[in-house]
């Protein structure tokens, strides 16, 4: 996992911000700022959680954030010739949106606890 570029993509796809706004905010130099996004600069966890903030999401969503993104377009583009909408009007499984939601509810206890073991190793 590389969070430098789940960020920056994230920086760049949903929120259109430059490198020099986000190390404005943060109050660092935009170099600083570059080291991050390119996974040369060691990320704490505050700092993941101010990065979060000025981009308006969970420090989850940034952790998870590829494989949250790969598993929707895996879903949505399955090359079978249905695509997004079409899914619904073939009729979803119940069973496919239980194993969904499971999948969901694992990757969320995932991230809570690698952000719990993100905490105990801040604290020591």
């Amino acid at each position: 996992m590389k969070v430098g570029d789940n960020i920056k993509e994230i920086r760049e796809t949903e929120k259109n911000y430059k490198q020099s706004y986000m190390a404005d905010r943060l109050g660092i130099s935009t170099r600083a700022y570059s080291n991050i996004e390119n996974n040369t600069a060691e990320i704490t966890v505050s700092r993941l959680i101010e990065i979060a903030e000025i981009l308006e999401c969970d420090p989850t969503y940034i952790l998870n954030y590829k494989e949250a993104k790969r598993s929707y377009y895996n879903y949505f583009h399955n090359h079978s010739g249905n695509q997004g909408v079409n899914n619904v009007y073939q009729g979803l499984h119940s069973e496919h949106i239980e194993k969904l939601y499971e999948q969901l509810l694992a990757s969320e206890r995932s991230r809570i606890s690698l952000l719990e073991e993100l905490v105990r190793n801040l604290r020591r």
